[in-house]
């Protein structure tokens, strides 16, 4: 069985040649659609067995360094999406919550003063400014939590990841499962009301069992938003690294589809509805910044391994990456006013047409037919009949006149259906 395991996180990364830094400033870009600035902090306490972000474990943070640094990005990038409407601001990491409020919150009010706020005049329809930062349990005291609520910051993303205290020392985390329970309590005792919480499965040990108890106990908790991600296995981790000896024991995929099941039937009977193929809200929550990547938005991304997308008029767009190296990027920033570029490439309309077709369905809205070929020029159908109707008759795929859905067995084979609508 296919089970669909890709982060969101992992949505904007780009592989390609790299081109000249000036590349991406080539064409006009699409002021139709959201913007959406990203800005990676890398900094973290300890290094987890299964990440292979961009972080970097180390005291002191340079906090005011990468602050300057950030903000000399910003004003060398910000012609490139001159025009775009802002709807989003996301730091992400690593753990940004690390990051001193007050350099964290330079950032914020350098955002707002380069881009303006989204209006109705955008082509999708959009909430007020939401301000996100990610967040580690035990790692968020009350002076930290009442900064960023001073910063601006609305929303908080908890990486609680499990309640269990065996998986979460498997996991390497460096807090247990009570001190992930009172993360979500004491940051509404700050003043936040929207609250979202990263939960992993498919982990070495987890059960069924005990995988629902810690769906029950985070419902009990009542987030507003919910990622639930299948563990993935990175070649250049530690676990990595472990499976490749033969010691890294996971459940096998139909355990796994398991709880990917059992997450969907639960938080949907206690209100979180399933929007996308891993994230789950409640009405009037749906994260902003991730739907940017599954929708085409444009996005800036700031900082350590930061990626961006430029999409144009014309139908094509620009995708590029940030260098990983924090030490590279802070001496690229103070000797010049860009930092080079670790990746960039120039998608194709065809490119952008065959994304938008994997991303709309892993969502719960689906593909709108007209809308597909209002944007792109070409009826999404042409050239993938057969499969279409394969993907109908396996029971994955819903046709419902304009509208195009994954059927409840089918967000288990995103992946499949996306190889199998793909466009050569």
């Amino acid at each position: 069985m296919s089970v669909d395991v890709v982060s969101p996180k992992r949505l904007a990364k780009g592989h390609a040649p790299t081109l000249p830094a000036d590349a991406p400033a080539a064409g006009e870009l699409d002021v139709s659609r959201p913007l959406g600035v990203y800005v990676h902090v890398p900094f973290c306490s300890v290094h987890c067995p299964y990440c292979d972000f961009a972080i970097d474990v180390r005291k002191p943070i340079p906090h005011r360094a990468y602050a300057e640094a950030v903000l000399r990005e910003l004003a060398g990038r910000k012609g490139w999406f001159e025009g775009g409407q802002l709807v989003s601001l996301y730091f992400g990491g690593g753990t940004p919550s690390l990051w001193e409020p007050e350099q964290l919150g330079r950032v914020v009010q350098g955002v707002r003063e380069v881009f303006q706020p989204a209006t109705d005049g955008l082509a999708v329809s959009v909430p007020a400014l939401e301000i996100t930062v990610e967040a580690n349990p035990g790692e968020m005291a009350p002076a930290v939590l009442q900064g960023l609520r001073a910063a601006g910051v609305n929303r908080l993303s908890l990486g609680v990841q499990s309640f269990d205290d065996d998986l979460l020392v498997a996991l390497g985390r460096n807090h247990d499962g009570a001190t992930a329970r009172r993360a979500l309590t004491e940051a509404r005792a700050a003043g936040f009301d929207n609250v979202s919480v990263d939960l992993m499965y498919g982990l070495p040990g987890q059960t069924l069992a005990g995988w629902q108890t810690t769906l029950e106990e985070l419902i009990a908790l009542g987030p507003a938003h919910v990622s639930a991600y299948a563990l993935t296995v990175e070649a250049g981790t530690p676990f990595g690294r472990r499976a490749k000896r033969d010691e890294l024991v996971v459940p096998e995929d139909e355990l796994v589809a398991d709880m990917g099941s059992l997450a969907h039937r639960l938080f949907g009977a206690a209100g979180l509805e399933r929007y996308e193929v891993s994230s789950f809200a409640r009405a009037g929550r749906r994260a902003v910044h991730n739907s940017l990547y599954w929708s085409g938005g444009s996005y800036l991304g700031l900082g350590v391994g930061a990626a961006s997308f430029r999409p144009l008029t014309d139908g094509t767009g620009w995708r590029f990456t940030n260098p990983r190296a924090t030490e590279s990027y802070l001496r690229a920033m103070e000797q010049a006013e860009l930092p080079p570029l670790a990746e960039c490439e120039r998608r194709t309309l065809g490119d952008l047409e065959n994304e938008a077709m994997w991303l709309s369905l892993r969502t719960s809205d689906g593909l709108s037919r007209r809308a597909h070929e209002r944007r792109y020029g070409l009826d999404p159908l042409l050239g993938r009949e057969e499969q279409v109707q394969l993907c109908v008759a396996a029971g994955w795929l819903t046709l419902e006149g304009d509208r195009w859905t994954l059927t409840e067995l089918g967000w288990l084979f995103a992946d499949e259906v996306a190889a199998r609508l793909w466009r050569a």
